[in-house]
């Protein structure tokens, strides 16, 4: 008996094959961090079940009749998928990262829906003991199934939102440049798999209330595993290159209701100010407030809470400003007439062209270009 393979077919063995191999890249990848690239195979390996379940089932080679075992573990393998995925941003984000027993919880749902079936299957569905037919147990496994599954996408969907936004305003309690290490390449994740999640949200509602037949259900099929395909690539990439040199971040400490009396703090921010003129070290673009610390002599802890009540800013915020001043006192200088704006900016610590337009456009309320074309203005009037 042969079986004739069709577009959705093709692609999903292909996608099926990439992830396998890509998995066993990942679990051997000895740079970076360690137990990254283990959930990140494990993220791969989940979506390769999710396309051998899809293919096998395209092909009839596994059912609760013939084989329900097999059946009820890769039915819910879409389940795996989304705990693997915030748990591998989790491991990125945190440098204290370490598996823990209570991360098993993330797969409750599909340990959940694996028992749900084989209890539907063999003790519901057999057929003395109960008045369902086949149809019937079909559709309590398809709709159970799928408002499980869309559900859990959605909350993880949120939650991974949450932790990247949380990650990227705790870098700039730390780092002066957050360029290479904010981890936006992530949102590559999380747009490929909302972007499948709501195909496959299309497909099932469009499919459901017979909106759209059988045969023209493969565009749907086609479009998913082709984004499947192109971003899970990007992401191995990513994943292992990307970071490589940054072993994420300490847990949030936010203050532990310490609260600071007013002359500590004006203290603190008096040693910051006087060592931010004497030795400029925001010229440095590596510049962390661990290193302030360190040059001063006052915790962490204290020097962010300093910052964040005297000026309303984080450290990022911080030194910007005072990067963004040594801008503006080069503009005026003639010594640095011939310099391009890029150049000043590179040269008061700033490393990248987007942050440095972004950050004058806050602090001055005009771009650099009409900045600059208004001191030129102001000095030829007063001339």
């Amino acid at each position: 008996m042969t079986m004739l393979l069709k577009l959705p077919d093709i692609i999903g063995i292909f996608a099926f094959i990439q992830l396998i191999f890509l998995a066993v890249v990942a679990f051997n990848y000895k740079k970076g961090k360690q137990p990254s690239n283990r959930i990140l195979a494990g993220f791969m390996v989940s979506n390769a079940l999710l396309i051998g379940s899809f293919l096998a089932s395209r092909s009839g080679w596994i059912s609760h009749e013939r084989n329900l075992l097999l059946y009820c573990f890769l039915h819910p393998s879409y389940l795996l998928l989304m705990p693997f995925m915030f748990l591998y941003l989790s491991s990125l984000c945190y440098e204290d990262f370490r598996f823990k027993k209570k991360y098993l919880l993330h797969f409750v749902p599909f340990i959940a829906m694996f028992l749900f079936l084989l209890v539907l299957y063999t003790i519901i569905g057999g057929a003395e003991k109960s008045n369902l037919d086949y149809q019937q147990l079909a559709g309590i496994d398809y709709w159970s199934y799928k408002i499980l599954l869309h559900v859990q996408i959605a909350s993880y969907l949120f939650a991974s939102g949450c932790l990247l936004i949380n990650y990227r305003k705790r870098l700039k309690d730390i780092y002066s440049s957050i360029e290479k290490i904010d981890l936006s390449w992530c949102n590559l994740l999380l747009a490929g798999i909302a972007a499948m999640w709501i195909i496959d949200i299309l497909n099932w509602i469009l499919f459901s209330f017979q909106v759209i037949t059988v045969d023209e259900r493969k565009y749907f099929l086609v479009s998913s595993l082709l984004i499947n395909l192109s971003f899970t690539l990007a992401v191995v990439y990513m994943g292992l290159i990307r970071t490589e040199g940054f072993s994420g971040i300490s847990m949030p400490v936010r203050y532990a209701g310490y609260l600071m009396k007013p002359e500590e703090c004006e203290a603190i921010i008096k040693k910051l100010n006087e060592l931010m003129k004497r030795e400029k070290p925001h010229l440095l673009p590596s510049l962390t407030i661990e290193e302030l610390s360190k040059r001063i002599n006052v915790p962490v802890k204290k020097i962010s809470q300093a910052i964040n009540t005297y000026f309303n800013k984080n450290f990022f915020e911080y030194i910007n400003s005072y990067r963004i001043e040594t801008v503006k006192e080069r503009m005026l200088d003639t010594d640095y007439k011939n310099h391009k704006l890029l150049s000043l900016a590179f040269d008061s610590g700033f490393n990248s062209k987007s942050v440095f337009n972004a950050a004058f456009k806050k602090h001055t309320g005009l771009t650099p270009k009409e900045f600059k074309r208004l001191q030129s203005s102001e000095q030829t009037g007063h001339k």
